[in-house]
């Protein structure tokens, strides 16, 4: 379902696979936020890499437990997250669903690494 990966810790890694049920969405935001926040408090902001390349389409309900996660993810000044998915299709669409320039969808999980810590040195608490 998820994986947190304490292996960065200048990064918030998860890596979800599979279909989930409500509980699962809920119990994985928790965890989320929870992550997020302890990074913001040692750091002044956050950057969170999810790989998604495992991951199935999900019910409806399921992904309108997500409807408040860009705001989860990139509430402080310099905040970043990005989202890693399996195809270009996926890439596409995540793309549409991204409004802020400070969340990116991408296809390699290299790539997103590379982008959430380039500009690390920019990034000032709120």
């Amino acid at each position: 379902m998820y994986r947190f990966s304490d292996d960065d810790g200048n990064v918030v890694k998860v890596t979800t696979t599979g279909f989930w049920d409500i509980a699962t969405a809920r119990a994985y935001l928790a965890e989320l936020r929870r992550r997020v926040t302890e990074m913001r408090e040692r750091r002044g902001y956050a950057l969170v890499l999810v790989d998604g390349r495992d991951s199935t389409v999900q019910a409806q309900e399921v992904m309108e437990e997500f409807t408040d996660l860009e705001s989860l993810l990139i509430a402080a000044e310099g905040d970043r997250a990005a989202y890693v998915v399996a195809d270009s299709l996926a890439k596409m669409q995540g793309q549409r669903l991204a409004t802020s320039n400070r969340l990116k969808v991408f296809l390699s999980p290299t790539a997103a690494h590379t982008w959430l810590t380039a500009y690390e040195g920019t990034a000032r608490a709120s």
